[in-house]
Order: C-alpha cells, then structure tokens, then sequence
C-alpha cells in the first residue's frame, strides 16, 4: 500500500483526485481526432493538386503520424465515452479511424496495451524490448518492431499470447486486409512515390518520435515495477504540449481513466504526495540509472 514517508497511506486522496479529474465525456480528444485526421487529408489532397510540396505535406503528415496515437491510446482505455458507456462506439469509431493510419489493429492493440499495464516493465511486458539504451533502441529495436508491423505471422502469434476474443482476432485480419488492399491498390494505380513520401517515410518517422518518446523515455531502464517508480515524470518547458502529457505517463500508470490533457492538472495536485513516494520527477533525458538504483527494484505491488 502507498504511504508517505510518515508511513500514511495516500491511496485514498490520489483516488480522490483523479476521479475529480476525469471527466464524463473527452471532448477535446474528439475534437484532437477530428482535426488530426482532417490534417491528414487536406495534406495528401493539397500536395496531389500542387497546391503544398510534397516535402511539406510529408513534413505535416508526420506530426499527424506522431500525434495520432493518443487518439488510439484513448480509444484503447474507452477514455473518450468515459462515463458515457451509451457513447461507448465513439471510441470504437475514433481508434479505428486513427489506427488506419498506423498500420494498428484496435483489438489487437487494446489487448497488447493493457498487456503492458499488467506487467509493466516485467520480462512479460509487450514492451519489454525498449529495455535498451537509447542508441540499441533507435538502430535495432525499433526497426524490427516497426517491420513487424508489416508481418501476419507476427500479427497473429500477438493475438494468440495476449488472448484476442476470436472476434477480435477476425476483425484484426479483416482491418489488415483491408489496409493491405488500399495499399496495393495505391501501388497498382501508379501511387507508389506518393505512398513513398506522403505516408511511409512520415510514418515510420512519426511512429519511431512516439514510440522513443511514448515507450521507451518514460520507462527507461525498464526494470522497476512499484506503482510509483514503474514509470517517471519529465518536465522541461513545453512538454506537456510536445509530448501531448505524456511526461506524466505515470500518472496514466497510477489511474488510467484520466485522459491525457488532465495528467499535468492531476500531477500538479498531487505533487507533495508522489515526491514524497520516491516519484522520478527529472527532465527530457531519463536519468542514469546508476545513479538512482543499484540493481533491479520491486516496490508496492499496486500498479
């Protein structure tokens, strides 16, 4: 159980504060999803008529790759609906929308992400391979995983091993199919230097910012697993709008339900709290290891 350094628990009040923070219906993660997919869309149409280079859309497109997935994010943990389960398909409608882009699958990834949550930075994390040094991240992991995008066999071995519903299996390949199809239908057609440099090179640049900055930064070295220290806070000026607050990520850790735009709020309320807990408050670069650990590190087991 948490506690402060008196030994209080403080479980109570950090529930306290995020249910205030959580709100009944994320409208501006609708509004994000809507103006991020509209981008995407004038972009590629402006850059075919001649009105933007293909530079400048490929450069617009990028940021929407990069941006996107806190969409998907949302989506995953029914963030958007929250409170409203009737509007439960605006999630649904959203994240599959938003997934397209991302060459993901929303039940594949929903059962992957909260994979992630049960087993953070644990030799059974999904994302247990960005436990790397930031350098053996960039030029051999992340590559591998970005072209296991692109593999069905890896696909569907993910599926099996985080227990997809066979519904969601089928929807995964169907999803698949169908971007598979849009892909090759775009290279028939005679698009190929358009997918080339309006969607792939943006993609894997936009997925390789987010996933270093999403996955690998907030968690690096990947080896504790209290519910304070499983993940870290990092503050330097304009990260919160940078990294669309996710130098909170670990107040997405403690409670899930807050969305995205509330984890500055929430962490700014329970600063003394979490400083008290041994909270990793540090800035853009994650701090040396060495210097705050001497060997791998199990606290509390609330997670």
């Amino acid at each position: 159980m948490a506690a402060t350094a008196a030994g209080k628990s403080t479980i109570r009040e950090e529930i306290k504060v995020g249910r205030t923070n959580t709100p009944a219906f994320a409208w501006p993660t609708v509004v994000l999803a809507l103006v991020l997919l509209a981008t995407f869309a004038a972009s590629v149409w402006l850059a075919l008529r001649g009105s933007i280079s293909y530079l400048a859309s490929a450069c617009i497109n990028g940021v929407v790759i990069y941006s996107i997935y806190t969409v998907v994010h949302e989506a995953v943990h029914n963030n958007i609906s929250s409170h409203r389960h009737d509007l439960r398909w605006v999630d649904s409608v959203l994240g599959h929308m938003s997934c397209f882009l991302l060459w993901q699958f929303m039940d594949h990834h929903r059962e992957s992400h909260l994979e992630h949550h049960k087993h953070t930075n644990e030799d059974s994390d999904p994302d247990i391979n960005a436990r790397a040094t930031l350098a053996g991240y960039l030029f051999v992991r992340l590559p591998v995983a970005l072209l296991n995008y692109f593999n069905p066999y890896v696909l569907y071995q993910e599926c099996k091993r985080f227990d997809v519903p066979r519904d969601g299996i089928r929807r995964t390949f169907i999803a698949f199919g169908l971007n598979t199809a849009v892909l090759a239908g775009l290279l028939v057609a005679g698009y190929g230097y358009e997918v080339l440099v309006l969607w792939f090179i943006p993609w894997w640049i936009g997925q390789s910012i987010m996933l270093t900055l999403f996955t690998w930064s907030p968690h690096h070295d990947h080896w504790e697993t209290g519910r304070y220290r499983n993940s870290r806070i990092s503050e330097f000026p304009g990260a919160n709008w940078l990294l669309l607050g996710q130098g909170y990520h670990l107040i997405h850790h403690m409670m899930p339900a807050v969305p995205w735009y509330r984890y500055k709020r929430t962490f700014d309320q329970l600063r003394p709290i979490l400083r008290d807990n041994g909270v990793r408050i540090e800035g853009l670069q994650p701090m040396d290891p060495g210097t705050y650990r001497s060997e791998p590190v199990q606290q509390g087991a609330a997670r």
